[in-house]
């Protein structure tokens, strides 16, 4: 059973379409934590899991880690591209072990994040 940490409630990654879907991962929860703690402010799950019907109408892509509860948009008053590369520096520091994936969306104002499949490399910036 997933656990709420400490500044984060499981029901913070709940579908926002009001379906009520919620398969996060407790390891999505451990690292929205450790990087709250790191970034020292507030940090707001802009989408944790989707249903595909939410998934759909924003655009997000079919099999979606959001879907599976693996993922989580994240935005905090540091703004997305602070927020990214102090991801980027716990990744480097070991302290992210679970993450796969990160990307800093600029023009949205968010990073997501995930713990996904491995992949080559563990960084994207898109718009």
């Amino acid at each position: 059973m997933v656990q709420d940490t400490k500044n984060f409630k499981v029901s913070e990654f709940t579908c926002h379409c009001g379906c009520g879907k919620n398969n996060i991962e407790q390891q999505v929860m451990e690292m929205c934590q450790i990087i709250r703690e790191r970034a020292g402010v507030a940090v707001n799950i802009n989408s944790g899991c989707r249903c595909e019907k939410k998934n759909a109408a924003v655009g997000g892509v079919k099999n979606s880690y959001h879907v599976q509860g693996k993922a989580a948009d994240l935005s905090c008053s540091l703004g997305a591209k602070r927020l990214f590369a102090l991801i980027a520096d716990l990744k480097a520091k070991g302290k992210l072990p679970a993450l796969e994936w990160a990307k800093l969306y600029i023009k949205k104002n968010f990073v997501h994040i995930d713990c996904g499949k491995k992949r080559t490399y563990f960084f994207d910036v898109g718009d």
